[in-house]
């Protein structure tokens, strides 16, 4: 599929390359990070999980707003991408990767935000205020949610603007605005206003139901996302009497999927935004012993300690992470090393911090089983990984009563 604006968007770098060669770039990238530690080299990697659709999957846009000069000499508007290093934003509204029927609307937001004359936000005078708009879809529903990033409480002409992008587009559901002034690459604030609609945005991930909001994000190819959840359960085989413990837990997709064959659920998300949708999902799925917290993953032995968490006779604590692309914290680790789970199920997007993490808890008695690197993102270089480690026998002495009292 041709891309509008290949070569120059450098947001999807192997749009060039075949599938093929990409799903195998993606498989070597992996092994050479799980290469660089011989403790956990030998797991040989099962077959990567390519994605139903290497086009059209993804879920959101997430692009810069920016002013320029046209060709023709006349003032116009950009909806595009950061060139790396650079102020300079390159158009990229009718990105390929995006779900194809996000493409029509962002094409009209371009240019209704052009027709509305509110300024657009200069990054080097500080002046202007529309910076970013974020569009999200169901992939179900086909409704859209809009989200614009404002560094100005109360732009004129925002109301007009809306109001038209609504007459345009009927699958519109709900828009916000997020005022944000911060200087630097964040995208959003904690200052997020309904313009009109629901809050959350619903989707279906196989047999799961999640809800998101402007700053509570899902996966972004529900496609793969739905094989990770069903692997995930078929990978720690849950039992009645088990409990797991969700780190990075994000709106519960990974505790929602395990939580019908478990005794318990106890989610950790430092997004206060996130822990509601989680518990929301939760709630509608009808999961009642399924509870998520806003805390930090370094927390969570003291937090199944304080929830009487341990599981009955018969059952296993297993825990499930899911770090951004730093990896664990030592804090995390060490947490995870207190809780001595029976298996610890760990989804990443970095296979260099992944193998880092796998050798450090290898050392701590949890070793890999299990391996597989999946394509969420195609058309770039990114790839998930999700690998499953049981604790070694010797290691699971005396742990069978519950956590470890270390937090």
């Amino acid at each position: 599929m041709a891309c509008a604006h290949f070569p120059d968007c450098v947001g999807c770098p192997l749009v060039g390359t075949t599938y093929g060669e990409q799903l195998r770039g993606k498989d070597a990238a992996l092994r050479a990070a799980l290469a660089a530690h011989p403790r956990i080299a030998p797991v040989e990697p099962e077959k990567i999980f390519g994605s139903p659709l290497p086009f059209g999957y993804r879920n959101h846009a997430k692009l810069v707003l920016r002013k320029r000069r046209g060709r023709d000499g006349r003032a116009e508007v950009v909806l595009g991408v950061y060139r790396p290093g650079t102020h300079s934003v390159l158009p990229a509204e009718r990105c390929r990767v995006h779900d194809r029927r996000l493409l029509p609307f962002l094409v009209a937001l371009r240019a209704r935000i052009e027709e509305s004359g509110i300024p657009i936000f200069d990054e080097r005078s500080r002046e202007g205020a529309l910076r970013y708009a974020l569009a999200r879809i169901s992939t179900e529903s086909g409704a859209i949610h809009l989200t614009l990033v404002s560094a100005i409480a109360d732009p004129a002409g925002l109301d007009r603007l809306v109001e038209r992008l609504r007459r345009d587009e009927p699958r519109l559901e709900a828009a916000f605005l997020c005022v944000n002034p911060t200087p630097g690459n964040s995208i959003l604030s904690s200052d997020v206003r309904r313009i009109f609609g629901p809050r959350a945005l619903l989707d279906r991930f196989g047999r799961l139901v999640l809800e998101s909001r402007p700053d509570a994000f899902v996966q972004a190819n529900p496609g793969v996302a739905t094989r990770i959840y069903a692997d995930a359960e078929r990978w720690l085989d849950p039992r009645p009497h088990d409990v797991v413990v969700d780190l990075f837990g994000g709106v519960g997709g990974f505790g929602l999927a395990l939580a019908p064959r478990v005794a318990a659920v106890l989610g950790i998300e430092t997004s206060a935004a996130a822990v509601d949708c989680a518990n929301g999902n939760a709630k509608r799925a009808h999961q009642g012993h399924v509870r998520y917290l806003a805390a930090p993953a370094e927390s969570a032995a003291a937090l199944v300690r304080e929830h009487g968490l341990a599981p009955e006779e018969g059952g296993r604590l297993l825990v499930v992470a899911n770090p951004p692309r730093s990896g664990l914290s030592v804090g995390a680790r060490d947490a995870i090393a207190a809780l001595a789970p029976s298996s610890l199920l760990y989804l990443s997007c970095n296979p260099v911090t992944l193998a880092r993490d796998l050798d450090a808890l290898a050392e701590g008695g949890l070793s890999l089983r299990r391996i597989r690197p999946f394509d969420m993102l195609p058309q770039t270089p990114h790839v998930e990984v999700l690998a499953l480690l049981d604790r070694d026998a010797a290691a699971s002495s005396g742990a069978e009563a519950g956590p470890a009292t270390g937090a």
